[in-house]
């Protein structure tokens, strides 16, 4: 897949470049007829060459994997919750009370937060 896309990002830029230089008419449009080869045109193909002969070359390789060191050490102290809060899913729950004064009366509300552990 990544051959693929680097082979159309590579016809992309050179079919770009291709249409970005317009002719005149009359003589100077007869020696571009007739295959003139300009610093444009050798560049591209020089850069075409070469992105072609990196992808051959990266077709032929040949990755050994080598297995990575053991597990590290155990796992550390055990994660802590302030006070009576929960550990749920590796996040502490919290629960506190907001008290809301209206100009009739006051109103409780539970508000329920969450924080990570200390370890």
């Amino acid at each position: 897949m990544k051959k693929i896309l680097m082979a159309a990002t590579a016809a992309l830029c050179f079919a770009g470049s291709s249409f970005a230089q317009e002719n005149a008419g009359g003589d100077s449009a007869s020696s571009s007829a007739f295959g003139d080869m300009n610093k444009e045109k050798i560049v591209a193909g020089v850069v075409a060459v070469g992105v072609l002969g990196a992808m051959v070359s990266n077709n032929r390789g040949n990755a050994k994997i080598e297995p990575g060191p053991g597990p590290g050490p155990g796992p550390g102290p055990d994660p802590t919750c302030s006070g009576s809060d929960p550990l749920v899913d590796g996040v502490c729950t919290g629960t506190t009370t907001t008290v809301t004064v209206s100009g009739t009366g006051t109103t409780t509300v539970p508000v329920t937060f969450t924080y990570l552990p200390t370890v």
